[in-house]
């Protein structure tokens, strides 16, 4: 497959690109045309974008949940995943792992699997090494668990060379809170969820993983202060999800379930805090914090509905029009942040750039197009976004075209 007349970031002429065995083979000004042959017509030409932080459907685990969140994330420029692993059945043995291994490689785009710390039924450490060994890429736990357990899981990440990731939260300090704990809370006569019970469990495992020197990814951050904590800490990396830094909590005024998530959408001025991080480059990695759920589960009271957004269909256009398009970012830090710095966090030196020899995973993103989002279950409904995923390649398939 020959993609000619792409834009590439850094590179002052347009390039043809030649993929063959799922890798870039070569790139060039120009190249013979091939029997198949893509023209960006000046378009340009990113690295997939890649997602550590993405749940299931429902968090249910079946392969109707897989195919469509292979296919969702193609749709909006990601072509490698991590599936958080709290869906259910639970990734708890090794045999269970190994034929969702054998399922998730079938997949259009690249999905990666993560070993859960702790098997919630028996209330037990997992055999972490065997489920690294067995195709797990990292361990993932949830930060207010056994402390012991917390450090055995680093120490068994560190035997291994592997990342551990965290979901900070300590839901002993809330008392069932449901959305950020502020005005809007205080308004709509609603538990809130205090930025203390996410950044004291932060402080507690960044001691913990710069005792024990071990790389560990913090996900979705939500305060200032979380990041400055992750910050000062050795082989710590902060996770800030899309949402946290283009909505804030008046997103949930008129009891708006769509816009429940967890950690809860911050005040404005934490959200301002947050995009200060960002243009300070004290942000590492993006994610879309994709979490779907049913009307089922969302067109309900405001306190039962579940937490989550469906979000990865419209990552990369969200980015580039709120980031990029608005002078936030450069299109090279958007790069950075959601397919080079993720790679090399992860340890997948073959993705996250394009540079001869490494995977074929590509978008061709016309950054002109302007599309209004009408989808009436978004936070983002009636936004007007900028960009457009017009294919996205795959193991060097097309796995998606507009």
């Amino acid at each position: 497959m020959l993609i000619k007349n792409a834009k590439i970031t850094g590179e002052k002429t347009l390039k043809s690109v030649l993929l063959e065995g799922g890798k870039i083979a070569k790139i060039a000004d120009m190249i013979d045309e091939q029997s198949e042959t893509i023209d960006a017509l000046g378009a340009y030409l990113l690295p997939g974008l890649i997602d550590l932080n993405v749940r299931l459907k429902n968090g249910a685990l079946n392969q109707k949940n897989l195919d469509t969140l292979s296919n969702d994330c193609a749709r909006g420029g990601v072509t490698t995943s991590l599936i958080t692993p709290d869906f259910l059945p639970r990734l708890d043995n090794e045999s269970f792992l190994e034929l969702l291994s054998a399922k998730v490689s079938a997949l259009n785009t690249t999905v990666l699997l993560s070993a859960p710390l702790v098997n919630e039924e028996t209330n037990k450490l997992n055999n972490i090494a065997t489920l690294i060994e067995n195709g797990a890429i990292a361990v993932w736990g949830k930060s207010h668990v056994n402390s012991n357990f917390i450090r055995r899981g680093i120490q068994y990440a560190k035997m291994k060379q592997t990342l551990f990731m965290a979901e900070c939260y300590d839901d002993d300090l809330d008392d069932n809170g449901v959305m950020n704990d502020g005005k809007v809370a205080f308004k709509l006569g609603l538990p809130g969820i205090s930025k203390v019970s996410e950044t004291s469990e932060v402080a507690k495992l960044c001691e913990i993983a710069g005792y024990y020197d071990t790389p560990i990814l913090f996900h979705t951050l939500s305060s200032k202060r979380s990041v400055e904590l992750v910050n000062n800490t050795k082989n710590a990396y902060a996770e800030v999800s899309i949402h946290h830094l283009l909505k804030n909590d008046a997103s949930c005024d008129g009891f708006n379930t769509y816009a429940k998530i967890k950690p809860p959408l911050r005040d404005e001025n934490e959200r301002q805090k947050l995009i200060e991080k960002l243009k300070n480059g004290n942000i590492d990695i993006l994610t879309s914090a994709h979490s779907p759920r049913s009307i089922l589960y969302k067109d309900v009271a405001f306190e039962e509905a579940a937490y989550g957004i469906h979000a990865v269909c419209d990552y990369l256009p969200l980015v580039f029009t709120c980031l990029v398009d608005t002078k936030l970012i450069s299109m090279e830090q958007m790069i950075d942040l959601t397919s080079k710095t993720p790679a090399k966090i992860l340890g997948l030196k073959t993705k996250g750039v394009i540079k001869e020899g490494l995977d074929a995973d590509l978008v061709i993103f016309d950054a002109s197009c302007e599309e209004r989002l009408n989808i009436s279950d978004s936070i983002y409904s009636g936004q007007m976004l900028k960009g457009k995923v017009l294919k996205t390649i795959a193991k060097g398939k097309v796995v998606y075209s507009s």
